[in-house]
């Protein structure tokens, strides 16, 4: 009966009044419920992430990212109150304090930019910089128990997986008739038509995000084929592999394939297995095969272009721009001031000349955007991320956690590669994605180093020497 009042009440008065109704009836409870049990929380924040793209284009006028703010300002609400409650405040007692608040620090300085342009473009940028780095402490306090871990880690897995299976539908359509509207619209279509082909983007909207997301889930995967499951679960995990990698190339980014090697570099420093260099030998040749057959197919010959960069237009004029912007950059340690690149950029400072610059790259942007020290101070924080990631995954002594915590490594930390080809981590979906994965990967670690099991290499059964820790 309720539901019929709401349904007559949105056609007969106004449709976005009753829509404001439903969301309350139903919002109210929700909001609640990540307050009081934030763990939840999380996982509905990550599930929301990865249909966010979808979302958007159902609903173009959906604010999403109000709807975010107010999901971390309510996890961050509900992990107060279990300190309050253990009389206790650990919020923020977790890795990577000392590099973050530096990080946050020079956001907050960056408002007295004294070249800046638009002060509301500073806000609208500090927004997602300071405040989803909050997902992290969030998360790491959140996550208790081996348990936790792993549920975190398949969700995501699985909600890549759909995400992909979704872009190679879309795609083998030309797309479903409401994305093709929004991307109308949006006068986007030519980011998304290349030699004329579709480029998939699965739940998330843009093919860069989606391309890069795939590539890390099937790194992570691969990884994780050498735990100790089950037959038809290593059969999951490598359908899994393969709807992930065909996601990631009819995707159309080149910058997902440049972090397959470089993941299993990471591999290979945390195994220190004679076999395990052996195994990525092999892999890596048939890699490097792959790479130089002249195959016509036409994924396959966009993917080797990834390492021929000098035989790719789009590079060359990149380079003329990175060139052409170095000497501001030079002169500017503060550059020119948050938000006065890309979208943001030409919304609130159209006429200036940082408006019209393209930044195609996560550390070229930050160097125009924040100086030439706020470029160093983010690469503190990427090597901070990294030397602590790789020593606490060399202390590990779980087998199952050593397994997860090299998985997470091999599929996250090569974005500090993909950042020099791509503003990956600086936008949606990935820079919330991003602060989850490394809150588990620090807890994983945590967990790891705390148990009493046998130490084991990455691949089961190698057993290390009592005393390589």
């Amino acid at each position: 009966m309720l539901a019929m009042l709401l349904a007559l009440f949105s056609v007969k008065i106004y449709f976005a009044s009753g829509l404001l109704v439903i969301l309350g009836i139903v919002g109210l409870p929700v909001a609640l419920l990540i307050v009081f049990r934030p763990a939840f929380g999380v996982k509905l924040l990550v599930f929301l992430v990865y249909v966010m793209g979808t979302l958007i284009m159902l609903f173009p006028s959906l604010p999403i990212g109000i709807v975010i703010d107010l999901f971390i300002l309510l996890l961050t609400l509900g992990r107060v109150l279990q300190d309050l409650n253990d009389k206790k405040f650990r919020l923020f007692k977790a890795p990577l304090v000392f590099s973050l608040a530096l990080w946050v620090l020079w956001h907050l300085i960056e408002l007295f930019n004294p070249i800046a342009a638009s002060r509301v473009a500073w806000f609208y940028v500090v927004r997602p910089g300071i405040g989803y780095i909050m997902l992290f402490f969030v998360t790491y306090g959140l996550i208790k128990t081996k348990k936790d871990v792993k549920q975190m880690v398949y969700l995501c897995w699985g909600l890549s997986v759909l995400s992909a299976i979704w872009g190679i539908i879309s795609v083998g359509q030309n797309y479903f008739d409401f994305e093709m509207r929004y991307l109308v619209a949006q006068d986007a279509l030519k980011l998304v038509f290349i030699a004329g082909r579709y480029r998939a983007f699965g739940t998330m909207a843009t093919p860069a995000q989606f391309g890069v997301i795939t590539a890390q889930m099937g790194i992570l995967a691969i990884v994780l084929l050498s735990a100790k499951y089950k037959w038809y679960q290593k059969l999951v995990f490598l359908v899994g592999i393969g709807v992930l990698f065909y996601g990631m190339a009819i995707s159309g980014t080149r910058t997902g394939v440049v972090m397959i090697p470089v993941g299993a570099i990471f591999v290979v420093l945390l195994a220190r297995n004679v076999k395990v260099y052996i195994l990525t030998l092999i892999g890596g040749a048939f890699f490097a095969v792959l790479m130089v057959l002249p195959i016509q197919n036409y994924h396959v010959r966009r993917m080797q272009t990834a390492f021929s960069p000098e035989k790719d237009a789009s590079y060359e004029v990149r380079m003329k721009n990175r060139e052409r912007i170095k000497p501001f950059i030079y002169s500017h340690p503060m550059g020119g001031g948050l938000g006065t690149t890309g979208v943001w950029g030409k919304r609130f400072s159209p006429n200036t000349m940082l408006a019209n610059f393209p930044p195609d790259s996560g550390y070229m942007r930050i160097a125009v955007e924040m100086g030439w020290v706020g470029l160093i101070i983010y690469l503190i924080l990427w090597a901070s991320i990294t030397i602590k990631a790789m020593l606490g995954g060399w202390k590990v002594k779980d087998k199952e956690m050593k397994v997860i915590v090299a998985a997470i490594i091999a599929s996250m930390l090569p974005l500090s590669v993909a950042e020099y080809a791509q503003d990956i981590i600086g936008k949606l979906p990935s820079n919330l994605l991003f602060w989850v994965w490394i809150g588990i990967l620090f807890k994983a670690i945590k967990i790891g180093q705390e148990t009493n099991d046998d130490d084991e290499r990455i691949l089961e059964g190698q057993q290390e020497p009592e005393n390589a820790n």
